[in-house]
Order: structure tokens, then C-alpha cells, then sequence
């Protein structure tokens, strides 16, 4: 069925509008330039007024010049780019696709962040020019040298940077693709998140150097926050906490898990008792900060988020028993304990403070929590090594091997890059493996259901409810309508290990000229979205929603069933015509009482703007393209991380030393 009167504005299903790719590019050198500029003067030898405020920062943070300015710029333009992300993925749930890349008010701040932290990285390459550095530090040209933390936050600026034009080429070939977790926005998010990575790796390095600031009282707790915000990869668990989780449920508790058992094992180690339960608080404040900040806009749909808390208390109990000092035996016994009970903890946290589709039926906590046991573990071997190499970067001067092995607590006699990474690479694996095995959704085919309908209800255009006519069986598509759905699955038994099982309205807010549109009354009762229990009757197979459904206008709603381990499938009962999408895929969908359905795969009826034109095989390289970018970047942070830790001191001539507040 088609709809004959599209909106007077259609949301593009391609790329951005030249006329926006033109200004985020003028935007990208005006904020550019004047790092360009800056290097300029550095390499001549001249003051400048960034140069300046750098060495004022520095002495004032006893802290060396290529610290300090880097790392709050960092920190700023993080938290700048996740209230965007917060607000952007909530505004994609609630309206749908942007009329334009630069008319979402939400990507500005995003936009501003990627290029702040990346201008951060940039900076402290700059600032390592003619500075007392740490033994280990990368050659930029004659006479310039940068220590090697500020090259993983450079790294991570340019694919988060160069993820904006992808995202937009992405969009051309293959459609919007609208999910967190699509490639172009893992680069975007990806690099967000990890660039702290690189400040801790400065914060080493500046230890290395004596820099009184890193070992005062306050340098101690500015590098227990930095540590500790490695957490911030929470970002991936968006989806799941604004409850529209589009990736299978055992990818929850894998994140989660490995982040637990990674970041909070970590700090542990490095600061002693409580340092899990420090690293547990910069994590709610983090969340306090995003959910705060998106509360003051109005309308917008509220985040819920995991506890972690548990996981905290497992961590410092299991250091009561095992000396943190045994690195990888700690880190594996705590992370097993977090990742089993600790991510048992969620599933009853889960119960009350998360949106539907959770909690999740008991019948699927063991499958969450083997994974997330397994991944807990992964954490807690990477934690091992990363601690073990930030150990190394800030005691070395001239280390010999042997006292590399001394440090790290193995025989000198084990071969060097076994002894030196096997930990930091069997954990990352682990997650890497769990995430390939656990997150593409699969599909199930001949699962069929049924739909009727009951308290059919037509509003006016004031949003007052019309009179009941006894007549009204169904929704039209036409007007606003709202109903309660039954819906029975042919073969119960199709459904009966279901992981959830419930209704989805999205999107419902694009119709802006409708009163009264319905809100859904979890976390602030935002507009556009609408989380609906479907009940059993009684009768085997057969479910009713809870409250009625809208179907109507822009809503897209429809009935999702996620089966262990990864299928997920759903019962679409309402789309509008899209007109911007030329495929079938686009035309209206409804559903009349009494209608049998095959499900069919989730993405299909969520995804509706991927185009179907575009060849297999670009796909396959597409996804190989991104695939290099971030496992590359992932490979060379350790090679950083290594590098810092167990490569050959290279000094600059203490003559080309610039003098620093930090140093003299």
C-alpha cells in the first residue's frame, strides 16, 4: 500500500548535502590553523600565545609542557563529543534520520569533540619539540622528538576524524545505517573512546621523567581518574540502555564484563585498596554527567545505565585473598569473579534501573554468563599487561632486559615477547573472539504469528479519542490509531526459550503536528519511542501488549523476539511510505486482524534505509576496509604501549632541551 502525500520534508536516505560537507570543512581548518600555525613557531624557535598558556599550565601542574594541555583538552572534548553521542542516538531513536549532517544540533558537539581531542594529540607532538622527554620517544623530523602517548591520541583522533567523510561515503553506497554499532560510527566512537589510552601513557612517561606533579598527592589522583576513565568504551552499551539494543543481549554482559574486569582490576593493581571502588565512582559521575546533561534538554529520551558496583566490591574482596602484586593471577581470578557474579549483580540491577527488553528471563543467565565470565577474564589478562607496562615506562632510565623481567615477575629465561605480551594479547583476543562469534544477529526462518487487535482507538486532530465504533477491528494506517495487539505464534515452542520477547514503536516523534503523541513512562516519559510488555495470555504461544500500540503516521512498530544465541527476528505490524527509499522496502507496511506473518529478519524492518542494490562483494570489502582501520589502530596503541616499556632509549642532546617548570 502506498501513501499518496509524502511529507513536505523528506529526510535524505544518501549522503550529506554538499553545501554541509563544505562547511565541516572550512570548520576543520579554522580550527586547524591555528595548530598549524603553533608548529610553525615551535620549529622556529618563537613564542606563541598557545606555546605560552602550554608552559603557564605546566609549571602551574608541575607537569612537562606536552602534558598538561593535551591531557584537559582531552578530557574537555571527550565529555564534549558523549553528551552529543547521548543526545544523537536518542534523537535517532525518537525522530528518525536528519534532514541533513549539519542541521542535528547533536552533531556539533560530537564534531567539535573528535576535533578537540585530535587537536590535543597534534598539540603534544608539537610540544614534545625541544622538551626533556622520556628514554623512549618517536623521531619527527631533525631535532624533534614527541613521547609516544601523544601519538595513540593522534591516532585516535584521525579515524574518529576520518569517520565523519566515511560516514557520509557509507551512507551513499549502502544507506544510512542506523545503529551505534555500524562500522563508520565504531570509528567515530571507537577513536572517542580510546584516546584516553594515550594521556595515561603521557601521565607514564612524565613519571619517567621526574616530573614533580605526576608524583605528588594530586598527580596521584589525576592518574587515578585516567586510568579509571579507560572505562568509557560504556558508550558501546548505549543501545541497550536506551532500550532499543539492536545487537544480540550476550554482547551486554561481554562488554560489560571485559570493562569491569579490565579498567576497575587495573586500578586496583596500581593504587592499592580501594582503587576499584575509585575507578567504580568515576564511572557513575561519568553517567551522572551524560544523564544530567541530556536532562536539560527537553524531550529527549533518558539513558539508563549498568551498576558496575558489584563488580567493584568482587575486585577489592578477591585482593584480600590474591596479592595484586601477582598481576595475572590476579587479574584472571578477579575478572572470572566479576564477570560471573559480578554481571549476576546487573541481571538483578537490571530488574530496576534498565528499560525493557530487560531484564532478561532467568533462562538466559547462562548463557550471558559464560560469556561474560569468559570476557571477565579477557579484561583481567589485559589489565595484567597494561599495568605491567605503565610499571615499566615510568621506572625505566636504561633498563636491561633482565630488569624489565624483574619488574614484570618473570623469569629473565622466558622468551622477551611472550613474557611481555602474551597477557595484554590473550585478553584482547578473548573479546575480540567473543564479539565475532556473539554480535552479527542471525536470522531464523518459518517462526510464524498471527495478529488480532482489541480497544481500537481514533483520535481526532486535537488528540481527543473519536467514538468507539464497534466496527473498528484494525487500524487503518491512515489516521491515528492506537490498539492492544495479540499476537500467537503458530509453534509455541518456536518462542519458548525466547531471550526477549516485546514491542517496539520508534521514530513515532518525526510527526511533529500530531498532539498528544504518546510517551513511553520509563526514564522521563520521552516522546517517540514506546517499550511495550507483551504478556502472556495463557494460551500457549500467545502474547498481548500491555498498552496499546501506536500506528499510525511516522511510527515503526513492530513485535521483537531475539532466540539464543544471536537470532533475532521480529513481526513487523506498522511503517509509513518512505519515499526517500525507492525499494519495496520503503512501502507502507500494515497489519490486519487476523493476518498471518512470517518474521522476518530484525534489521530488515529497523534498517529500512539499507540499500539492497549494493553488491555482496562491496559490502565484504567495505566491512574488511574498516575491519583494517581499527584492529591497525588497536595494534599499533600496543605497539606504543610496548615501545614506551622494553624499547631502546633514544635521548635527544640534552642542549636541545627547552626549560620547563616541570623539569628544572
Amino acid at each position: 500500500m502506498f501513501v499518496a502525500q509524502p511529507p513536505d520534508v523528506v529526510a535524505p536516505v544518501g549522503g550529506a548535502d554538499v553545501r554541509d560537507i563544505v562547511i565541516a570543512l572550512i570548520i576543520t581548518g579554522v580550527v586547524s590553523a591555528p595548530v598549524a600555525w603553533f608548529m610553525l613557531r615551535e620549529r622556529a624557535g618563537k613564542s606563541s600565545v598557545i606555546g605560552r598558556f602550554a608552559d603557564w599550565l605546566a609549571a602551574k601542574d608541575g607537569m612537562p609542557r606536552w602534558f598538561s594541555l593535551p591531557a584537559y583538552l582531552t578530557i574537555v572534548s571527550i565529555l564534549a563529543a558523549g553528551f552529543g553521542v547521548w543526545w544523537d542516538v536518542a534523537l535517532h531513536m525518537q525522530d528518525g534520520r536528519d534532514e541533513g549532517a549539519l542541521s542535528n544540533p547533536s552533531h556539533w558537539p560530537i564534531f567539535f569533540g573528535i576535533l578537540g581531542f585530535f587537536s590535543a594529540g597534534v598539540l603534544s607532538i608539537i610540544l614534545g619539540h625541544r622538551s626533556k622527554l622520556p628514554g623512549r620517544n618517536i623521531r619527527i623530523a631533525p631535532g624533534w622528538r614527541s613521547p609516544l602517548g601523544a601519538f595513540i591520541m593522534t591516532g585516535a583522533g584521525l579515524i574518529a576524524l576520518v569517520g565523519f567523510p566515511a560516514d557520509d561515503i557509507w551512507h551513499r553506497i549502502f544507506g544510512p545505517d542506523v545503529t551505534e554499532w555500524g562500522p563508520t560510527h565504531i570509528m567515530m566512537i571507537g577513536g572517542a573512546v580510546t584516546c584516553i589510552l594515550g594521556v595515561v601513557l603521557l601521565h607514564a612517561e612524565a613519571k619517567q621523567i621526574g616530573a614533580p606533579g605526576a608524583n605528588s598527592g594530586f598527580g596521584r589522583l589525576r592518574e587515578a581518574v585516567l586510568l579509571s576513565l579507560c572505562i568509557v568504551p560504556f558508550a558501546f552499551l548505549m543501545e541497550f540502555d536506551l532500550g532499543v539494543p539492536q545487537f544480540p543481549a550476550a554482547t551486554q554482559f561481554i562488554i560489560a564484563a571485559f570493562l569491569v574486569g579490565w579498567v576497575f582490576t587495573a586500578v586496583r593493581m596500581r593504587f592499592g585498596p580501594g582503587g576499584a571502588v575509585f575507578a567504580w565512582a568515576v564511572y557513575i559521575v561519568a553517567h551522572l554527567f551524560l544523564m544530567g546533561t541530556v536532562a536539560l534538554l527537553p524531550g529527549v529520551l533518558i539513558a539508563g545505565f549498568l551498576l558496575f558496583l558489584p563488580a567493584a566490591l568482587i575486585i577489592e574482596a578477591v585482593a584480600l585473598v590474591v596479592s595484586p602484586a601477582n598481576k595475572v593471577r590476579f587479574g584472571v581470578i578477579a575478572g572470572l569473579l566479576a564477570g560471573s557474579l559480578g554481571m549476576y549483580a546487573e541481571w538483578g540491577w537490571s530488574h530496576l534501573f534498565m528499560p525493557l527488553p530487560q531484564p532478561l528471563p532467568a533462562s538466559a543467565l547462562p548463557l550471558m554468563l559464560t560469556v561474560g565470565t569468559i570476557a571477565g577474564v579477557g579484561g583481567g589478562l589485559l589489565a595484567a599487561w597494561h599495568t605491567q607496562k605503565l610499571d615499566l615506562v615510568e621506572a625505566r632510565s636504561s633498563f636491561t632486559r633482565e630488569d624489565a623481567a624483574r619488574v614484570i615477575g618473570l623469569s629473565p629465561r622466558t622468551p622477551a615477547f611472550w613474557k611481555a605480551h602474551v597477557a595484554g594479547l590473550t585478553g584482547i583476543l578473548t573479546f575480540i573472539g567473543l564479539m565475532a562469534i556473539y554480535a552479527p544477529p542471525s536470522d531464523r526462518e518459518g517462526i510464524e504469528a498471527t495478529a488480532s487487535f482489541t480497544d481500537v482507538t481514533y483520535y481526532n486532530e486535537q488528540g481527543e479519542p473519536l467514538p468507539v465504533n464497534p466496527g473498528d477491528t484494525e487500524c487503518d494506517g491512515e489516521r491515528r490509531c492506537e490498539a492492544i495487539m495479540t499476537v500467537r505464534f503458530s509453534d509455541p515452542t518456536d518462542v519458548d526459550d525466547a531471550i526477549w520477547l516485546y514491542a517496539l514503536g520508534w521514530q513515532g516523534r518525526a510527526d511533529r503536528d500530531q498532539p498528544n503523541i504518546p510517551r513511553d513512562p520509563e526514564f522521563g516519559g520521552a516522546e517517540g519511542v514506546v517499550r511495550v510488555v507483551m504478556s502472556p495470555t495463557g494460551t500457549p504461544g500467545e502474547f498481548v501488549s500491555e498498552r496499546p500500540l501506536p500506528l499510525y503516521g511516522s511510527w515503526k512498530t513492530l513485535i521483537r523476539v531475539h532466540l539464543p544465541p544471536t537470532v533475532h527476528v521480529a513481526f513487523p505490524v506498522y511503517a509509513p511510505d518512505d519515499p526517500a527509499i525507492l525499494s519495496d522496502k520503503g512501502r507502507q507496511v500494515t497489519t490486519a486482524a487476523g493476518e498471518t506473518k512470517e518474521l522476518i529478519t530484525e534489521q530488515e524492518f529497523l534498517q529500512r534505509e539499507v540499500r539492497d542494490d549494493a553488491p555482496a562483494w562491496l559490502w565484504t570489502v567495505a566491512y574488511i576496509i574498516v575491519q583494517i582501520f581499527w584492529y591497525g589502530l588497536i595494534a599499533f596503541y600496543g605497539w606504543c604501549y610496548a615501545t614506551a616499556a622494553h624499547g631502546k632509549n633514544k635521548r635527544p642532546s640534552s642542549t636541545t632541551a627547552k626549560p620547563q617548570a616541570a623539569t628544572t
